[in-house]
């Protein structure tokens, strides 16, 4: 199994690149870390596997998922799987919806990795938890609402809504940021680009 991996901390990447040349599922990992390099090695050899970070910010203009489509058009045979440190459904979904064949988190034993890169350059089916819908404008709504520090009582009737109806809208907003309270959603919906930052 070959595999090609594109992460921009060097540290990581390089260890990571060693650690899985060890096993003998894996006969080659050509470690890169940025852009133009990655395109370069893509194009001149075969790879199985195209293992890529979903943040690519100190070395592309882009992440690792706006990659994804290009690589296809380039390699259509190859597989890509993101590798993230962001276990976050909505950059999960996104991943997938693009053509990744699986996205694993960073936290993943070295053991478990090569398993699952094995068991996908087979042809297996991906283990990847099943996809989360993202936002819908009302869930952005309301987030946006909360960031304003407006009451839940304000808010609901703000949009004709009880209170019961907003606190099931504030419970799928958690479930599909993977967020754990108010200030950790709204953050994590400005990240994703679903509201602006109040000023």
């Amino acid at each position: 199994m070959k595999i090609l991996l594109f992460d921009d901390h060097r540290i990581f990447g390089e260890s990571l690149s060693k650690l899985l040349e060890d096993w003998d599922e894996i006969s080659i990992c050509r470690y890169v870390s940025n852009e133009t390099e990655f395109w370069n090695i893509l194009s001149v050899d075969e790879w199985d596997i195209v293992l890529l970070d979903v943040n690519l910010r100190e070395q592309s203009k882009s992440s690792g998922i706006d990659l994804i489509e290009t690589i296809y058009s380039k390699k259509p045979k190859i597989k890509v799987v993101m590798l993230s440190s962001y276990d976050m459904p909505v950059y999960r979904q996104e991943a997938l919806k693009k053509g990744a064949v699986s996205y694993i988190d960073k936290s993943a034993s070295a053991d478990e990795l090569v398993k699952k890169l094995t068991a996908i350059s087979k042809g297996h089916k991906s283990t990847t938890p099943p996809l989360l819908d993202p936002l819908t404008d009302r869930e952005a709504e309301i987030i946006k609402a909360i960031g304003t520090g407006k009451t839940k009582h304000e808010i609901a009737q703000e949009l004709y809504i009880s209170e019961r109806t907003l606190y099931n809208h504030i419970q799928s907003i958690y479930d599909k940021l993977g967020a754990k309270n108010a200030i950790e959603a709204y953050n994590k919906a400005i990240a994703l680009g679903y509201i602006t930052p109040l000023i």
